[in-house]
């Protein structure tokens, strides 16, 4: 799968069983330059961030992100902390 960040960032998530939500940020291999995760901020009362790892990816369409997981596997990620 070829796709840009500017494909990637504020799209739709889509999983297997209904939407999960949008991409908040694109994590970037420095070397490549190819995306390899997408976060997804949980909305909870303090923000959640999960990163799903770009090969969760089925494909990129007009109505986002389509994973080739459920719901429940992507929460079942380790949360992305910023530092």
């Amino acid at each position: 799968m070829t796709v840009s960040t500017q494909d990637l960032a504020g799209k739709s998530l889509i999983c297997a069983d209904g939407v999960l939500g949008t991409v908040a940020e694109v994590l970037v291999d420095p070397v490549s330059g190819r995306p390899t995760h997408l976060v997804w901020r949980e909305p909870v009362i303090l923000y959640q961030e999960i990163s799903i790892p770009i090969a969760y990816v089925e494909q990129v369409d007009g109505e986002g992100i389509r994973l080739r997981v459920r719901r429940e596997d992507i929460e079942r990620l380790p949360r992305f902390v910023w530092r």
